[in-house]
């Protein structure tokens, strides 16, 4: 049946026959294109819950999970693999495969099911080889541009595709599929004054959607919807925003220089503070300073 190799989308080297051409990693949320190799047969497992989805020309694929029968799928651009973090399935190709994943911590998706669907037992997905779905090309949309533009969006972004991808699969491929809780409304204001009052102290920190969630007593998901009911904006929104502010501040005063304040804000980099603001205020932070004088 071929021999089995396990992926790891934080590997270095990339194990054959993968090969990654550009990743990010935030908050236990990879965002990755590569490419696969044909493939006679082999046994792919994964570190983490993976979404791929092709990106080349249409190609047949035969695949067998666990101790299923052998099926063999036509794979067309956009279609979606789904994969456990805990379960292996066999492959194989005669073509190279292009693709796009997004691929999330088991910790990460078992907090959303504990959470989000109020379940003790660990979560189980089943593996799906080749499906349309919408929903998963939706998320991978935005992922793929958050990838292409170097993370731009941060860690409370990439945390929030995160979170929608899972509720998704939970909700469409769980095993053993159960009813989620849905809750309505937005956040008391004295649980929100407490968030808003961590954002604006720990806005040079890579802030988490589930400390920020902590905070409220709320899961994730809720706590995404619930901020936004609120406030009127996402929590990424909000966190930029008040990044924004900031940095104008700093630029203000002309103490230091705009690399410096672009990290002292929370912002990656110099080019990340510089896109946000020209979306912002149509100007780079450097003309901003320069029309102060």
């Amino acid at each position: 049946m071929g021999e089995e190799i396990r992926v790891d989308s934080k590997s270095q080297p990339p194990i054959r026959p993968f090969t990654v051409k550009d990743r990010l990693e935030s908050g236990g949320i990879a965002l990755v294109r590569g490419s696969c190799q044909p493939s006679e047969g082999l046994r792919v497992c994964s570190s983490r819950v993976t979404v791929a989805l092709h990106e080349g020309e249409t190609f047949r694929m035969d695949w067998r999970a666990a101790s299923d029968r052998l099926r063999s799928n036509e794979i067309v651009r956009d279609n979606a693999h789904v994969v456990d973090a805990r379960s292996s399935f066999w492959v194989r190709s005669q073509a190279s495969m292009s693709f796009f994943a997004i691929s999330m911590d088991a910790g990460f998706v078992r907090q959303i099911w504990e959470k989000d669907f109020d379940q003790a037992a660990d979560f189980e997905l089943t593996t799906a080889i080749g499906v349309r779905d919408r929903v998963i090309k939706r998320i991978a949309l935005l992922g793929r541009k958050e990838l292409s533009e170097g993370g731009i969006g941060g860690r409370l972004y990439a945390e929030g595709l995160g979170t929608s991808l899972a509720v998704h699969l939970l909700r469409q491929y769980g095993a053993l599929p159960r009813a989620r809780v849905i809750y309505k409304g937005g956040i008391a204001s004295r649980p929100l004054q407490r968030v808003i009052e961590y954002i604006n102290k720990n806005l040079p920190e890579a802030l988490s959607l589930a400390d920020l969630a902590s905070i409220a007593n709320l899961s994730p998901n809720h706590f995404a919807s619930a901020f936004k009911d609120s406030t009127g904006i996402s929590p990424h929104r909000y966190v930029i925003e008040r990044r924004l502010d900031r940095a104008r501040e700093l630029l203000r005063r002309n103490e230091n220089s705009i690399s410096e304040i672009a990290h002292a804000v929370g912002f990656s980099s110099q080019s990340h503070l510089t896109a946000h603001f020209r979306r912002t205020m149509g100007l780079t932070p450097r003309t901003f300073r320069q029309s102060l004088n």
